[in-house]
């Protein structure tokens, strides 16, 4: 046989490789990409999750549901939570708050209520917004 047959029998093949193997190893980099994406998906739902947490328990506390050494416990234990979920986000490369939005109709969440007085202190109400109508009564 020729060797310039023979080098473009190679060459023939070795394209052929390529042009076959091309779309193998793009769908394992949309793979890898799905599953980051999951898992970094998965890690701000749990930070949300503790950060919602974290509120609730100092609501607690300032409601008089939990005792301050119970409050300071449960405080430092979830906020080691989230501090590991935000290394492993970190670990993953996450942007800040770059989360995918939620599936599943969620509602975004509300913001934060402000702190209520600590328990024994008076507590100050503000008028709800909005008109007020007054009610007429009708005989």
């Amino acid at each position: 046989m020729d060797p310039l047959a023979t080098v473009l029998v190679l060459v023939a093949a070795l394209l052929a490789a390529v042009i076959v193997g091309r779309p193998l190893m793009a769908g394992r980099s949309e793979r890898e990409d799905m599953a980051r994406s999951t898992r970094i998906a998965d890690l701000e739902a749990a930070k949300a999750a503790r950060y919602r947490e974290i509120r609730e328990a100092e609501m607690d506390y300032r409601t008089g549901k939990l005792s301050e050494p119970d409050w300071k416990a449960i405080d430092r234990e979830l906020r080691a939570e989230a501090m590991e979920v935000l290394r492993r986000l970190d670990a993953l490369g996450a942007e800040p708050g770059a989360a995918p939005e939620p599936t599943g109709g969620a509602a975004p969440e509300a913001p934060a209520e402000p702190a209520a007085a600590p328990p024994g202190e008076p507590v100050a109400v503000e008028p709800a917004a909005g008109p007020v109508r007054e009610r007429q009564d009708q005989a």
